[in-house]
């Protein structure tokens, strides 16, 4: 992630977080490392970067979980250079952060109901089935999808969240028990009645559309990070940055949305319903 935007932000937004969490001001906490409230502002905001020891102090003091201040160390060694390199797992945790502060979040899955929309039973079941997922695997994923999407319900900015899921994904929820099948539907019904939520059906696969991906905007998020694509494929991940990549996914967002329907909508004309469809089938 050269010269990554996402990174420079990413450092501010965690100490913003667990500032707040640990109910702490700029003030105080600037006296605690012998800095200014309004340098500890300019991390907040992204514009600077806190050296090594003041991470080690933010941990210590904010109690910041390990994993993240060790990215953090990471990052600021590397500033100067430009050359911080991400990880799978860091992609995945700037995601999670991009979720509690972007103003735009818009995700598209050919094959899968999206993390965050999905119920415990899908995830550990359906999941299981479909990826062959471990038991280690299945209870950590639970409790960062879980993480994520109580944050984003926590949010009192009504960021604007569209998820476009696939018919295939719907039509796959047959290898769910019946009463799995309907309380995965009762979820993205609850989800598309929420302020600023839109959940939409995409009719058919459009495999030259290539697989799932999730574009982050700032919008009008007073706090918004950097737009980025996320996507990812079996062994890893990326984060995309680049203008001119970031208006391609763009373009097949738009492709893909001018497709789909309403939730409501694709229910309402499969008559009772999918999940109640898939149980007459059997």
């Amino acid at each position: 992630m050269a010269q990554s935007h996402l990174a420079k932000w990413f450092p501010g937004r965690v100490t913003h977080h667990y500032r707040e969490l640990r109910g702490r001001t700029q003030g105080y906490l600037g006296a605690l490392l012998g800095v200014s409230y309004q340098t500890v502002g300019r991390w907040e905001q992204g514009k600077k970067c806190p050296t090594v020891g003041e991470v080690l102090a933010l941990a210590k003091y904010l109690k910041i979980p390990q994993e993240l201040s060790n990215y953090m160390e990471e990052i600021s060694r590397n500033e100067a250079q430009k050359n911080f390199r991400a990880d799978q797992r860091f992609n995945a945790i700037c995601l999670q952060y991009a979720e509690m502060y972007n103003g735009v979040i818009c995700k598209w899955d050919p094959l899968y109901i999206p993390g965050i929309a999905q119920t415990r039973a899908y995830h550990f079941k359906f999941l299981r089935m479909a990826e062959g997922s471990t038991d280690q695997q299945l209870k950590r994923g639970w409790k960062f999808k879980l993480a994520r999407l109580k944050a984003l319900l926590a949010r009192t900015d009504n960021p604007r969240v569209v998820i476009l899921i696939s018919e295939t994904a719907l039509l796959n929820l047959r290898f769910l028990p019946a009463a799995d099948r309907l309380d995965q539907i009762k979820r993205l019904q609850y989800l598309d009645s929420l302020t600023n939520w839109e959940i939409m059906i995409v009719p058919a696969v459009h495999l030259e559309h290539g697989g799932a991906f999730e574009i982050y905007r700032a919008g009008e998020a007073e706090f918004g990070g950097p737009d980025f694509v996320y996507t990812e494929v079996l062994d890893d991940s990326w984060c995309i940055e680049e203008t001119p990549r970031i208006e391609r996914y763009d373009e097949r967002w738009k492709f893909l949305l001018g497709k789909s329907i309403a939730l409501k909508e694709y229910l309402d004309d499969r008559r009772d319903g999918v999940a109640e469809e898939h149980s007459q089938r059997e």
